[in-house]
């Protein structure tokens, strides 16, 4: 019996402690210049920082709800990647000179001129609700 509390007790203490280490990250759209297409989320941790997103959201632009939430993200440092495909092709157009035909925006402190690495991107989630704002 003994044994069984013991057990028990670790399992809620392993729950309780999973369930403060997860939150709600936002990520709020300002100032959208165009109120048409689909905004694609991408969540990356650093080991795969622009190549395998960690989460991922697709949100219709709306002219009253500009935001989504990805529920249980698990504290630690993360980036941002997001785009707004205009043309409903489901991928983010580049111009013939590789510079960007459609919005975008990433987190923290890009130079938007160079590609983003992930020092300047990452940011430190590590409450039960974030908002991170985004502007395209």
């Amino acid at each position: 019996m003994k044994t069984l509390s013991i057990i028990a007790a670790t399992l809620l203490m392993s729950f309780i402690t999973n369930a403060q280490n997860k939150g709600d990250l936002i990520i709020s759209f300002e100032d959208l210049e165009n109120s048409k297409g689909e905004i694609y989320i991408a969540l990356y941790e650093k080991d795969n920082f622009l190549r395998q997103p960690t989460k991922t959201n697709i949100l219709e632009v709306k002219a009253d709800n500009n935001q989504v939430t990805l529920n249980d993200v698990t504290y630690g440092e993360y980036a941002i990647s997001v785009f707004q495909d205009l043309n409903g092709n489901k991928q983010f157009d580049m111009k013939d000179n590789q510079m960007p035909a459609e919005p975008w925006a990433m987190s923290g402190n890009v130079n938007p001129m160079q590609m983003p690495t992930w020092n300047d991107a990452k940011f430190t989630f590590d409450t039960a609700s974030k908002t991170i704002p985004l502007k395209l």
